[in-house]
């Protein structure tokens, strides 16, 4: 069912032909599809907000930077849109919460042109709420839309998927967890326009898709890919089955457009890392994306939030084959390895040191453990080349030493036979040793959910009143 040009699936559409239900008039996204496949359009995509009062003063003025940059006579173009990428609220005032929900609709309202939103791991941390379901609901009502939802953009299909967990995350309470019946939905989308171009937006990336992360928080954490914990390899498997899958957007990483993986490629498809418009960057930049498209292709350009200037990122044709090549001028990239950020170098060769970054260490057929210029020691999955989580931090006098699971030197070469990894002292002395856990690989899992360690806490002072 199509109404005022906008097609969406409702959140309880299952199967893959579910019949998509119509858009209440009125309603967020009533008008986010444009009205002709060959209207041009324009999509300001932004990052993470954490909107705080006290920094309203920045976000105003980036939301005057977008709008110029999709205006023309001093009013935005008919096509302007805009799509936000979850993540509305600041910590200290009360992120995931109906307040939080209503202070960022109030800001986002002021763009006075139709946007769409999905949500982020911060979104569904509201303290008034017992459940995810809840939470969720809430920010439904507050947005007047659905957590899932797609929209025509010119030629083009744009596609928003939500979290749906925090506190039900099996480890981590910020893993960004796309349901079943999402992945269901976007499966059927793409099964039934394999000649459109899609564009995909979710919170955190896809792994393997080759977009920086940061070792040390969302590695460590095994929250920085979709679904890390449970399945993370089908996003990656379902762009390798549909190559009109042209761009995927992400942020979570409150990193900045200026790395030379802050887009990076599989195939014909761009994933595209969002940065950040407040203070909660990680470098020192402030960004946005803004999309231009037409009928035969699109233009990526990041706005740059301390001056309003636009950059040309990327560009390619909608049928293009080809993996579209970023144009960021070389001398506005930026590399800062010992920040313990690794930037593809899974072609070296096994055991060399390349550059002093990386020295690899093999553990069988299914991943990899890289120890990293100081000290963290992060084990990559083989057959996406990304990185799944923390080992463990390697003091600087100390080395690796892999065995067996009788406790000898490893033989075989591809390392199937390491049963164990032990951090030896500069005297030999064992200083730490790590088996295998219990899915066979050698990561710990350094942040379990603290909302279900927090309300343990509580039942358990409950309890504890009671008896006296």
């Amino acid at each position: 069912m199509t109404l005022g040009h906008m097609r969406f699936v409702s959140v309880r559409a299952h199967a893959a032909t579910a019949a998509p239900a119509g858009v209440t008039p009125g309603t967020t996204l009533a008008k986010m599809s444009t009205k002709s496949r060959s209207e041009p359009w324009q999509l300001a995509v932004m990052g993470d907000l954490h909107l705080a009062p006290e920094q309203m003063h920045l976000f105003h003025a980036a939301r005057s930077h977008l709008l110029a940059a999709m205006s023309e006579e001093g009013k935005p173009v008919p096509g302007a849109r805009v799509a936000q990428l979850g993540d509305l609220g600041h910590g200290k005032h009360a992120s995931g919460s109906q307040r939080c929900f209503k202070f960022a609709k109030d800001f986002l309202d002021g763009f006075g042109v139709p946007y769409a939103m999905i949500t982020g791991n911060h979104d569904l941390e509201g303290d008034e709420y017992e459940t995810d379901e809840a939470n969720l609901s809430a920010w439904k009502e507050v947005f007047d839309q659905p957590h899932y939802w797609s929209a025509d953009l010119g030629s083009a299909r744009l596609l928003g998927l939500s979290t749906v967990r925090y506190r039900s995350n099996e480890n981590s309470h910020h893993e960004v967890y796309i349901s079943h019946d999402q992945v269901q939905w976007l499966e059927g989308q793409l099964a039934e326009h394999p000649h459109t171009p899609f564009i995909v937006l979710t919170h955190a990336p896809p792994m393997g898709c080759g977009l920086k992360v940061i070792q040390e928080v969302h590695i460590k954490n095994r929250c920085a890919w979709l679904n890390h914990s449970q399945d993370p390899k089908r996003f990656l498997d379902i762009v390798s089955r549909h190559k009109n899958i042209k761009l995927w957007f992400s942020g979570h990483f409150h990193l900045s457009h200026n790395y030379p993986d802050s887009i990076s490629t599989v195939g014909s498809t761009a994933f595209v890392q969002v940065g950040v418009i407040g203070e909660c960057n990680r470098d020192g930049l402030r960004q946005s994306r803004l999309l231009r498209g037409t009928p035969s292709g699109y233009e990526l350009f990041t706005v740059d939030h301390d001056t309003g200037a636009t950059r040309l990122d990327l560009a390619a044709d909608w049928a293009d084959t080809a993996p579209p090549v970023p144009v960021t001028p070389a001398d506005e990239l930026l590399c800062d390895p010992s920040a313990g950020w690794l930037c593809s170098q899974m072609d070296c060769k096994v055991g060399d040191n390349i550059q002093g970054l990386v020295t690899w260490y093999p553990v069988g057929s299914e991943t990899i453990l890289a120890l990293h210029d100081g000290g963290l020691l992060i084990e990559y999955d083989m057959a996406t080349a990304a990185p799944i989580g923390l080992v463990t931090r390697v003091p600087e006098d100390c080395r690796l030493q892999p065995v067996t699971a009788q406790g000898s030197p490893c033989a075989r070469e591809d390392g199937a036979d390491v049963a164990e990894i032990r951090v030896l002292e500069a005297d030999g002395s064992l200083r730490e040793a790590l088996p295998r856990n219990s899915a066979g690989a050698f990561y710990r899992v350094y942040q379990p959910n603290k909302w279900k360690l927090k309300r343990a806490q509580k039942q358990a002072q409950a309890q504890s009143l009671v008896a006296v």
